[in-house]
């Protein structure tokens, strides 16, 4: 949900943090932080998990590259955007290598930082979800990976020629084979003669 979200606004002028805060949250945006150095958005980032930061390059302590350093090593899934009034394509391409969801020249119009602000939340949440179904999925193949293993029987599939595609590793206690050595070879391989009818 856009509204839960948390936004970090980091920006050297108080009256553009100021604004940005109130857009924000007449626009919906209820946890709303702001911020007008690096020392203090980093202070902020260690108490609070946020969803997404609006980052200005220039501040009077660092950088936003240094910010935007700290947030990959500690904070890998919040999303950046950098808003700035001395773009070039230089610095452009810099917070893009960096992770940079997205880029705004200053100025802008309010309709624009929305937009983008709503886009790199809701990529967010699309990748959580993501990282949610793959886990459920590894879990799933773990367990049928383990059922599959420890079971007695040899437990196999074919492809539509008869050749093995799969076949569990109980097979080189019950036959002379390897598993590894029959994938691709016809089921017949491991029938005896006298009851290949």
């Amino acid at each position: 949900m856009l509204s839960a979200s948390k936004i970090l606004v980091v920006d050297d002028e108080p009256r553009m943090c100021d604004s940005l805060k109130l857009l924000l949250n007449n626009s919906g945006y209820e946890e709303v932080q702001t911020s007008n150095n690096g020392h203090e958005a980093i202070k902020c980032m260690a108490k609070n998990a946020f969803d997404l930061v609006f980052l200005d390059l220039v501040l009077p302590d660092m950088d936003g590259f240094q910010i935007m350093d700290y947030i990959n090593q500690q904070h890998a899934d919040t999303m950046v955007i950098i808003i700035t009034g001395h773009a070039s394509m230089q610095t452009a391409l810099k917070a893009l290598r960096r992770g940079a969801y997205d880029y705004i020249k200053k100025p802008f119009e309010p309709e624009e930082l929305l937009t983008k602000g709503k886009n790199a939340i809701n990529q967010k949440m699309l990748t959580c979800e993501n990282r949610s179904i793959n886990g459920k999925l590894d879990l799933s193949e773990k367990r049928y990976r383990y059922l599959i293993q420890n079971s007695p029987d040899i437990i196999y599939t074919l492809d539509n020629k008869g050749n093995f595609t799969f076949i569990s590793d109980v097979v080189e206690h019950l036959t002379e084979f390897k598993a590894k050595q029959l994938i691709g070879k016809h089921y017949t391989t491991i029938i005896y003669e006298k009851d290949l009818e």
